[in-house]
């Protein structure tokens, strides 16, 4: 269970770097990361402190698995927080059935082919990765 944890924590730490990365030096191709409606319509960057605020979230996920590995708190309620954050990107696998997810409308755009092949797979991975973390720990 040692390697389940410490392998979500290490993925959820890759992708708050990615962020932070973004919010100090911004996107160089936003339409490989960002969802829109067409293929021509430009795509919406959002703002840095946003990015950073997600960059965050991301640490904070990768703090609660890596609890499970260094044992820095002891909080049974902690297994509650894991679970939701699994539902969380099961969602994000499954999608808004409109631009994200493996059920989306939009298929055309260079973000969807991308979400279709990295993002959702890597979402549904998280995702089954906490069930087994919970369900075997």
């Amino acid at each position: 269970m040692t390697f389940i944890a410490a392998s979500i924590a290490f993925i959820f730490t890759i992708l708050a770097c990615i962020h932070f990365y973004w919010a100090l030096f911004g996107l160089k191709n936003p339409a490989l990361v960002l969802p829109k409606k067409t293929s021509e319509e430009k795509a919406k960057l959002p703002i840095a402190p946003l990015t950073a605020l997600v960059g965050f979230g991301l640490l904070l996920f990768a703090l609660v698995f890596l609890n499970e590995v260094v044992h820095l708190i002891d909080l049974s309620w902690l297994t509650y927080i894991q679970m939701g954050i699994g539902i969380l990107f099961l969602i994000r696998a499954i999608g808004d059935f409109k631009y994200v997810g493996f059920f989306k409308m939009v298929k055309d755009s260079q973000f969807s082919r991308r979400d279709t092949f990295y993002y959702s797979p890597l979402c549904l991975l998280l995702a089954l990765l906490i069930g087994c973390l919970i369900v075997l720990g």
